[in-house]
């Protein structure tokens, strides 16, 4: 388990939830796994990129046998694939280190040009997570029968999510993450498991997080320490 990386170039993606009903990431993610490739980048996912609470196996297999596939290539050429598990692909974790031989892990401190940079899912700073792990679970996997027989339902879904963030703005539990984490001498902290794509300044240090691909495209590229929120446009867009 490899914890610790150098990088000067890496592109973090989260929550793609392969499998989901909901999810539509996986042409997208093929294209830009091989841009990845082109472009000589390494790639991290940072949690819960399969999905194991909401799916079928053969909506799994289908969605993540061509992504899977891609980051094969990438590897051959010389990449690196950092593999971050989250709070739906935990159980994938030894399945996709013998099956992918990259490198799995909880977490990683990463030091890309002058920059340390701390890249997490997010979940275990959660409070609903980490008060109530097994309801979490339950609802989760009700959730995943309401979706498969209606992927829509995914959007009565974000907007109770963006409710509550609402309500709880003026002490979201990942700026308070961040900050924590950015207190310990990390310049930049990356999290996922919200959904919600943000990079902002905090007292001791920058923020970012990386957004989704289960409807949204939204990733993190590092470059030589210097960390930008982007948006991918698939090449014929360009």
């Amino acid at each position: 388990m490899i914890i610790d990386a150098c990088e000067d170039r890496l592109y973090v993606i989260s929550d793609l939830h392969l499998g989901n009903p909901s999810s539509t990431a996986r042409g997208r993610l093929v294209e830009f796994l091989d841009y990845a490739r082109i472009t000589r980048t390494s790639v991290c996912i940072n949690g819960d990129g399969f999905e194991m609470l909401q799916t079928s196996f053969s909506r799994l297999a289908s969605d993540a046998v061509p992504v899977l596939n891609a980051l094969r290539r990438l590897m051959h050429d010389g990449n690196r694939v950092y593999y971050l598990v989250g709070n739906h692909d935990i159980a994938l974790e030894h399945f996709l280190e013998d099956w992918l031989f990259t490198q799995i892990a909880p977490f990683l401190n990463l030091r890309s040009g002058e920059s340390r940079i701390r890249i997490e899912h997010g979940h275990l700073y959660d409070p609903w997570f980490v008060r109530y792990p097994k309801g979490y679970e339950r609802g989760a996997r009700v959730l995943g029968l309401a979706l498969l027989v209606h992927p829509d339902v995914y959007s009565l879904y974000a907007k109770v999510q963006e409710r509550a963030a609402r309500r709880h703005r003026d002490d979201p539990f990942d700026l308070g993450a961040a900050e924590m984490l950015l207190e310990r001498g990390f310049d930049t902290v990356i999290l996922g498991h919200t959904h919600n794509a943000l990079q902002v300044e905090l007292p001791h240090g920058q923020y970012v997080n990386s957004g989704n691909w289960l409807r949204g495209s939204s990733y993190v590229e590092i470059d030589n320490g210097k960390v930008e929120l982007k948006r991918w446009e698939s090449w014929n867009r360009r």
